[in-house]
């Protein structure tokens, strides 16, 4: 009998040691998650504005059969996104960008044999929305979809001096992603990627305003980094 109370003392008190240890382990956990929690902001809602910038590269055909590579090069652009979070994964907002080139292909030898310096200048005005996946976390990862209208302006070597001819469509979707990485509470960075799509369907040239009969397709591929106030 005596063997079996001491048995039961020792197994008593290992019990309580691990009991004991357990709730360390928890008290533990329970103040690193209030760390962490100290140290990871909490979501927002309200207002946010983000600035982009990178290198744009286009692609597909400003007419049928007039590919973009023939007559524009990459271009770096600088994009604002301005609007709110109406929940902490949802910001509803609008984009307004410019991107800032040179020419390219058949354009740019042209513009070399006249010893001209021509320039690309485009500009993206529209609506996005963009889905923040963990907007709670000091790693936020989101998707954007927008569209809106955008222009190209080129030079033009003509007669031993440049002309601009001027381009304008419709956007009809503008497809982004990225990862904010949250600095603190009130400024994110991280990396982002951006693939739009559009038409042309205006051509302004010397005075002229002429619809493009044969229109096509094309995109902008836009790789970079996001700066954003208060993720």
């Amino acid at each position: 009998m005596r063997g079996i109370a001491f048995f039961l003392r020792v197994k008593d008190y290992g019990a309580m040691k691990i009991g004991v240890s357990l709730l360390g382990i928890v008290g533990m956990c329970a103040l690193s998650g209030s760390a962490f929690a100290q140290q990871t902001p909490p979501p927002r809602v309200g207002f946010q504005m983000a600035f982009r910038t990178g290198y744009s590269v286009p692609m597909g055909e400003v007419a049928k059969d007039e590919k973009m590579s023939d007559g524009v090069s990459g271009q770096v652009p600088i994009i604002v996104d301005i609007g709110g979070k109406v929940i902490p994964e949802l910001f509803i907002g609008g984009y307004f960008g410019l991107g800032f080139g040179g020419t390219a292909g058949q354009l740019q030898e042209e513009c070399k044999a006249t010893d001209q310096t021509c320039v690309a200048v485009s500009a993206q005005l529209g609506i996005e929305a963009q889905y923040h996946i963990l907007p709670a976390g000091s790693v936020n990862p989101w998707l954007g979809y927008g569209l809106g209208f955008e222009s190209l302006a080129v030079s033009i070597p003509v007669d031993g001096a440049t002309e601009t001819r001027s381009l304008g469509g419709f956007q009809f979707a503008r497809l982004s992603g990225g990862v904010d990485f949250r600095v603190n509470r009130g400024f994110g960075v991280g990396p982002f990627v951006e693939y739009s799509l559009g038409q042309y369907s205006s051509n302004h040239f010397r005075g002229r305003d002429i619809d493009i009969p044969n229109k096509s397709g094309h995109q902008w591929l836009t790789l970079g980094v996001r700066f954003v106030l208060f993720p």
